[in-house]
């Protein structure tokens, strides 16, 4: 009896699903009331030959057809339709496209369905249509007023709008790709603060006096972020206005939204802050950046302004609701949420202080940290991300105050709470270069580490894998002699028994050093050669593979003296397979000149390995190889190649017969 008035009810909805709701009613009630509105539905489609009848629209063609036969369409319209499926792309498209129609086809229509329908293997069944027809193009947001029409209305008027104006009921949109929103309405209303009320004394006034008026935080944002700009060019004459503005926004808390009354920027109701108090957090940096010079009279409101943001409540933290789901990494939590931010927006807010008083004791530093250790105020535990901030930042406060980092060190880094000792160390190494300073005085963390890289192994961060990162900085600490390479007190030594056990971590240190030692140039300070060729030869004992088969980096490495590098080479060779590269062999080309008959023997046992396993030696390079040693006044170098050239001729990859005797 309501059907009429249901009818009414779903068209008034926006969405599509409410149209395929009608469309499901219609199939399942085929009468002469549902009768015109399914006739609308077929007739005005206009995409029969471009895309395949959604689930619910099929439905309804076939029970209507089944139900009026030929009374539900004339001849004419289905004669359009028809030719339009014709045009579509392919004959299975058009057994798709007319097996609705079935009951209601006619003449060579239907001669071609059941043609069609006949070659077919399987009967077309509700499940062969998509759950939607689907339509594409670029989705566009649009104001419901341009800016000149807001520009025009006196700030009692725009500050009504924006509070009033949201979408109504039915649908704003001028067609299938445009939908006029708030977030469109915002941005040309921040046109209009940048253009025609900050040059205007009076009514920036107006709107730093009438904060509390404005309902929707989007608004806000909005606000601070032409407040940013402001400040990027240098222009400071409201600065004052503009952080008490900031202190404002920071009054509005970052609630806990309980069922499903989520908070929104676009709401009067149910306001969500936190994206304007991140906006303000960013408003910070913007003003502690350098090169931006702002007045130094403003560090007590900066100061107040981060006390709160690094002490107030935020619901992602707290509630531990992550950004991103998987894989969780702590850093990338840090960054994504405000109050975590803003210890980073802390210690750049210090380096400030000092560029612009060297004597400054940068007292808030030290006290909002203090306070978060301590667990004062109404947030009382610090968060995996906020750890992982912290762990980050720590050389940066060691560069600040010294003595406060190491008596506060326990605190950055409390091994009691492995989570959080796990989220800073990870994130000190990962983030930071090995440095001799943070070495020594984390020295006790770097062996707390050794202890449980099981932990490490199973965490996911982006980037680098902790553990190899922890390799790199160890290896660099036994260079600066912070510890010796075996023995009592290696920590190096210690990663190796670990790692002896986890193949897929071994060789990737011995890798990252051939990689440095390449990019390093002719020239390095000879203890460190040293230091690096006794670590080399420890590894050449150990007569591992997994880590060997890497030295090809190394024989790279022109910091290293070259005869050293191919003895160590050739030992190499003796143990394992080495890595199949082919720049190896254009450094032995190289060497060639100085070093024939050394050279020669590592390519004989190179040519060992292709006959075990299809090892790729390039042409040209083998070329050159072999013709020096057959031309060799040596006898042995000569001897060898003729082996090589044998090795290669029997592996069947390639024959050099202009070396032939």
């Amino acid at each position: 009896e309501r059907i009429t008035d249901l009818d009414k009810l779903l068209r008034k909805q926006k969405w599509k699903v409410f149209e395929r709701l009608r469309q499901h009613l219609y199939a399942q009630y085929p009468n002469e009331e549902t009768k015109a509105w399914i006739r609308e539905l077929i007739v005005e489609r206009k995409t029969y030959d471009q895309f395949p009848h959604s689930y619910e629209f099929q439905q309804m063609i076939r029970a209507a057809c089944d139900h009026f036969k030929e009374n539900l369409l004339t001849r004419a319209e289905r004669s359009r339709i028809f030719d339009t499926i014709l045009s579509g792309p392919s004959h299975d498209f058009h057994r798709r496209q007319f097996a609705p129609f079935a009951s209601v086809l006619f003449g060579k229509y239907k001669t071609y369905f059941q043609k069609l329908d006949k070659e077919a293997n399987d009967p077309i069944s509700d499940e062969d249509y998509p759950p939607f027809e689907p339509k594409s193009g670029w989705v566009s947001n649009r104001s419901p007023y341009s800016p000149e029409e807001l520009a025009n209305l006196t700030d009692e008027k725009l500050l009504a709008c924006i509070n009033e104006w949201e979408k109504a009921d039915e649908l704003y949109r001028e067609d299938e790709f445009v939908e006029i929103n708030i977030e469109a309405l915002a941005n040309v209303f921040q046109t209009v603060f940048m253009e025609s009320i900050i040059p205007d004394t009076n009514r920036l006034s107006f709107w730093m006096q009438n904060r509390e008026n404005i309902k929707r935080p989007i608004y806000v944002r909005m606000i601070i972020d032409i407040m940013q700009e402001q400040v990027n060019k240098k222009n400071f004459d409201h600065l004052d206005e503009w952080l008490a503005f900031c202190e404002w926004v920071l009054t509005h808390p970052d609630q806990n939204h309980e069922g499903d009354h989520r908070g929104s920027e676009e709401s009067r109701e149910n306001p969500d802050w936190s994206n304007a108090r991140r906006a303000v957090c960013d408003f910070i940096g913007v003003c502690t950046k350098e090169g931006i010079d702002v007045p130094l009279t403003v560090q007590g409101q900066l100061g107040r302004l981060l006390e709160r943001l690094c002490t107030q409540y935020e619901r992602r933290l707290d509630e531990n609701i992550p950004v991103m789901l998987d894989p969780y990494d702590s850093l990338t939590e840090g960054i994504n949420n405000t109050r975590s931010l803003a210890l980073q927006e802390l210690v750049n807010f210090s380096f400030w202080l000092r560029r612009r008083d060297s004597e400054c004791e940068f007292s808030e530093l030290t006290t909002i940290l203090e306070k978060r250790f301590t667990q004062e105020g109404e947030v009382p535990h610090l968060t995996l991300p906020e750890y992982a901030i912290l762990g980050r930042l720590f050389p940066w406060i060691l560069n600040l105050n010294k003595t406060w980092a190491i008596r506060h060190k326990s605190n950055f880094f409390p091994q009691n709470a492995l989570p959080k000792w796990i989220a800073a160390f990870e994130n000190l190494i990962g983030d930071s270069k090995p440095s001799t300073t943070t070495f020594k005085i984390l020295q006790e963390d770097f062996g707390f580490a050794l202890q449980h890289l099981s932990d490490f192994k199973n965490r996911k961060p982006f980037g680098e894998e902790p553990i190899n990162v922890l390799g790199e900085h160890l290896f660099t600490s036994y260079l600066w002699d912070l510890y010796p390479l075996e023995g009592d007190g290696s920590l190096l030594e210690q990663y190796y028994q670990w790692t002896d056990n986890n193949p897929e971590y071994l060789g990737n240190l011995f890798k990252y050093i051939g990689h440095q030692l390449s990019n390093s140039g002719k020239d390095l300070d000879q203890n460190l050669k040293e230091k690096i060729m006794k670590y080399c030869e420890w590894r050449i004992d150990q007569k591992r593979p997994t880590e060997l088969r890497h030295f090809t980096v190394w024989l790279q490495a022109e910091c290293l003296d070259a005869e050293w590098r191919l003895n160590v080479y050739s030992k190499v060779l003796d143990i394992c397979e080495v890595e199949n590269s082919g720049f190896h062999f254009k450094t032995l080309c190289e060497m060639l000149p100085n070093h024939t008959t050394k050279v020669i023997e590592c390519f004989l046992k190179l040519t060992e390995q292709v006959k075990k396993d299809n090892f790729y030696i390039q042409s040209e390079e083998a070329k050159t190889i072999l013709k020096a040693g057959r031309e060799s006044s040596d006898e042995d170098a000569r001897h060898m190649a003729k082996r090589a050239l044998d090795n290669l001729l029997k592996s069947g990859i390639f024959v050099l017969p202009d070396l032939d005797d």
